[in-house]
C-alpha cells in the first residue's frame, strides 16, 4: 500500500469542517462549500439523493420496498429500506450514513458551539480591529476576503479540537460498527478442505478482489479521495464506494478454508474499516467530525493492512504456495 497523501486531505477535510460549522451559526453566509446537490431529498424520506445512491434505493420514492416505512426511518432504525418489513433488520455491517451515525448532530451541544462561536468571534474581533475601514457588519462584508473568513473559522475548529474530538470519540464508542468493526466465524462462509487446490483457488478469488483498479486501496482510488475535496464533487468517490461495497458483498460470499478464515475475517473487517473511513470522508460536509475521527483510523491503517497481508505470505508459504500481494 502505498503512502497516502494525507496531509492534501486533512487540509480538504479542515477547510469544508470550517464552512460547515461557519454556515450553521451565520445561516445567511454566501461563503459556504456545501453544495446543494449534497443536500437535496427529492422524494423527503430522509435520505438525501446521494445517500440513496449508496443505499441503492428509489431517490423518487420514499418507500422503495413498499413495507409503509421511509427509506431514512429504516436506514436510522437498522432496517434494509430494500426488503419489506418484518424479518428486514440489517444483520451485516451497515454503511454509516443517515442521523443514527451522525456524529457532529450527536455532540454538538450548545457549550461545544459556543467554544467554537467564541473563539471565531475573538478572531473576527481582532481582525476589525486590525482594520479600522471596518466600523459596520456592511463593511465587514464588503471588505473581507471568503478566504480569510474560512481561515477564521477553521481555526476555530481548531481551537475547539480537543473537546471535539473527546465527545466525538465517546460517541464512536458506542457504535463500533463504524470503526471498530469484528467479524464473527458466522458471517462467513468456512470450508474444512483445506487441500492446495481449494485454498489456491480460494486465495484466487480473493487477490481478484485486492487487484481490482477500483479497490480502495488502489492508488488510483486514494488520488479520487484528494480530488473530491480540491474540486468538491464527490460523483467519483460514490461510484468507488457503490463498486467497493459489492466487493464487500463477494468476499462475504467465498468459500473460505478453514486454515484461512481467522486471515479472511481480519481482511474483511479492514475491508469494511476503509469502506467505512471513505464514507465519513464522503459524509463531511453533514458530519464533519466523523470525518475528522476517520482521519485518526486512515493514518494507522496502512500498517494493519501490511501487517495482514504479511501474516497472509507467511501463511502460504507454511502450506507451499507462493503469494504475492
Amino acid at each position: 500500500m502505498k503512502k497516502i497523501p494525507l496531509i492534501t486531505i486533512i487540509v480538504g477535510i479542515i477547510l469544508v469542517i470550517g464552512g460547515v460549522i461557519f454556515v450553521w451559526k451565520f445561516p445567511g453566509n454566501k461563503t459556504s462549500k456545501i453544495s446543494q446537490e449534497n443536500l437535496k431529498d427529492n422524494d423527503n424520506d430522509g435520505l438525501k439523493d446521494w445517500e440513496e445512491e449508496l443505499y441503492k434505493t428509489n431517490p423518487n420514492n420514499p418507500d422503495t420496498d413498499a413495507d409503509g416505512y421511509l427509506d431514512g426511518e429504516e436506514v436510522n432504525s437498522g432496517h434494509n429500506p430494500l426488503v419489506k418489513a418484518p424479518g428486514d433488520e440489517i444483520v451485516f455491517h451497515p454503511l454509516p450514513l443517515g442521523e443514527k451515525y451522525n456524529i457532529t448532530q450527536k455532540i454538538l451541544s450548545a457549550d461545544v458551539v459556543n467554544s467554537i462561536l467564541d473563539s471565531y468571534i475573538v478572531q473576527k474581533g481582532q481582525y476589525i480591529t486590525d482594520h479600522p475601514e471596518i466600523n459596520t457588519p456592511e463593511t465587514f462584508s464588503a471588505n473581507t476576503k471568503t478566504s480569510t473568513i474560512e481561515e477564521m473559522a477553521k481555526r476555530a475548529i481548531i481551537d475547539s479540537y480537543p473537546i471535539l474530538m473527546e465527545k466525538a470519540q465517546d460517541a464512536i464508542a458506542k457504535m463500533p460498527e463504524i470503526f471498530d468493526i469484528t467479524i464473527n466465524d458466522e458471517d462467513i462462509k468456512i470450508s474444512q478442505d483445506n487441500s492446495k487446490e481449494a485454498i489456491k483457488t480460494y486465495l484466487s478469488q480473493v487477490t481478484s478482489i485486492l487487484s481490482s483498479d477500483v479497490f480502495f486501496l488502489q492508488e488510483q482510488t486514494l488520488k479520487a479521495v484528494t480530488a473530491a475535496f480540491k474540486n468538491s464533487d464527490f460523483s467519483k468517490l460514490d461510484e468507488l464506494i457503490k463498486s467497493n461495497d459489492s466487493k464487500i458483498e463477494t468476499a462475504k460470499g467465498i468459500l473460505v478454508p478453514s486454515s484461512w478464515k481467522e486471515i479472511h475475517k481480519k481482511g474483511l473487517a479492514l475491508t469494511l474499516l476503509i469502506r467505512n473511513i471513505f464514507v465519513s470522508f464522503r459524509d463531511v460536509q453533514n458530519d464533519p467530525l466523523k470525518a475528522y475521527a476517520a482521519l485518526d483510523k486512515l493514518e494507522n491503517f496502512s500498517n494493519q493492512w501490511n501487517e495482514l497481508m504479511k501474516q497472509a505470505i507467511d501463511l502460504a508459504k507454511s502450506q507451499g504456495i507462493e503469494l504475492s500481494l
